[in-house]
């Protein structure tokens, strides 16, 4: 296994941005009165895939029928409605700009999402005053891939750009759906806890677990590099913000 750490690519909804209230406040604007689905349905059944799967899903927890216009329909809807919510309620996860600013300075570092072109275009001038606007080395949407993830297209066309080996990069990854896709495409993966599970995380390939990229540094990323440890959350007893290697 190659212990030198070459990039760093980030997932966006969850990793970056705190914005699935935001997606699910657009996807429900976008589908009108009889999206019923409750931000909890959401979360549980919604995320971590693309938003046509994640507007599908919707209609289905809130028992309605699909015509063959609506998705493209809502589509318009709802890229409309995530520009306009974006700006009023973009929020960093806590310490993601930080680490993404402070690798960015040694390491390309890439940014693979689900989130439609437009939607990541929406989001990144107006998160933390557009600090992260120019910052990825390469951004892959599902707009750009035949097969969104779980599939590995997103994560391998990333690294592709970046010019390096899949085995070179840590992917940071908040959902089951995101970490297979980079395991797939041979990243190795830490994961943020956040509406999922240890065990949903940890039993799909991370080998990490933070609860935000607070707990993060890039000197932590190279260590953790070098020395495969048994997956596991890390903590370090009586601290809650970990920096053991």
């Amino acid at each position: 296994m190659n212990s030198q750490l070459k990039a760093v690519v980030f997932d966006m909804d969850g990793v970056v941005i705190d914005s699935e209230f935001t997606h699910y406040s657009a996807i429900c604007e976008a589908m009108g009165e009889e999206a019923t689905a409750t931000f909890e349905q959401f979360l549980e059944h919604c995320t971590g895939r693309d938003e046509v799967y994640a507007m599908s899903r919707m209609a289905e927890l809130s028992a309605m029928n699909i015509a063959p216009d609506d998705l493209p329909k809502w589509g318009e809807r709802k890229g409309k409605a995530y520009a306009r919510l974006v700006g009023e309620q973009a929020r960093p996860i806590p310490g993601s700009v930080e680490l993404v600013l402070s690798v960015a300075k040694e390491l390309p570092v890439g940014l693979a999402t689900g989130s439609r072109r437009h939607d990541v275009e929406s989001a990144l001038p107006v998160l933390s005053g557009g600090v992260l606007n120019g910052v990825f080395s390469s951004i892959v949407t599902s707009s750009e891939v035949e097969a969104p993830k779980p599939h590995p297209q997103t994560y391998m066309e990333v690294v592709k750009q970046l010019k390096v080996q899949p085995m070179e990069c840590w992917a940071i990854e908040d959902s089951p759906n995101g970490i297979m896709s980079a395991k797939a495409a041979g990243l190795r993966v830490i994961g943020v806890l956040g509406t999922n599970q240890e065990a949903d995380l940890l039993g799909v390939g991370a080998e990490r677990l933070v609860t935000d990229l607070s707990e993060l540094s890039l000197p932590i990323l190279r260590r953790w590099f070098i020395r495969k440890k048994n997956r596991s959350r890390n903590r370090s007893a009586g601290n809650s913000k970990s920096t053991c290697c």
